[in-house]
């Protein structure tokens, strides 16, 4: 079993939890934004095309655009409500870690170095979930070993990544 304790975060740590949700905040109303346009216009060019198209026989039903309002309006209510749901849901996490503002920290053993010369960076392989490797400096990659203890901090709730030493 994994080692592991709770320490208060730092102010630098509050900060980037809270750049993570803003930045996450941003692209999903502007995807919602663009959701509800593209979802309106497909409402009005099918009510238009619908409306145009004549019923083949008397036993067809001729097309209600009061009922068709009222379907679209119904749906758009329902799939508005389930992105929201989901919004709130997702971010709960991340504003859980900067109201309690804890960390933890976990000693993960190394599984592996590695040199990356492509772009010049050395990490670390680890065995753990949601994290298998972490970029680390030249120092730190000379100064461990395979099968070392590294202590990895997460934010507690999210369990965001948030350093190493």
């Amino acid at each position: 079993m994994l080692a592991s304790y709770e320490e208060p975060m730092t102010e630098r740590e509050k900060q980037y939890i809270r750049a993570l949700l803003d930045a996450e905040s941003i692209g999903y109303f502007k995807t919602l934004r663009l959701i509800g346009i593209i979802g309106a216009l497909l409402v009005v060019v099918v009510g238009l095309l619908a409306s145009l198209a004549k019923p083949e026989n008397e036993l067809e039903k001729k097309f209600s655009l009061p009922q068709y309002i009222f379907a679209s309006v119904c749906f758009f209510i329902l799939i508005y409500s389930l992105a929201i749901y989901g919004k709130k849901r997702f971010s709960r996490k991340y504003k859980d870690d900067l109201k309690y503002g804890r960390k933890l920290i976990i000693g993960i053993p190394i599984q592996q170095k590695q040199f990356v010369s492509q772009n010049n960076t050395f990490h670390f392989h680890l065995n753990f979930p949601g994290l298998l490797s972490i970029e680390v400096s030249q120092e730190d990659f000379m100064a461990f070993q395979a099968g070392e203890i590294v202590s990895v901090e997460f934010a507690k709730h999210s369990m965001t990544y948030l350093g190493y030493f």
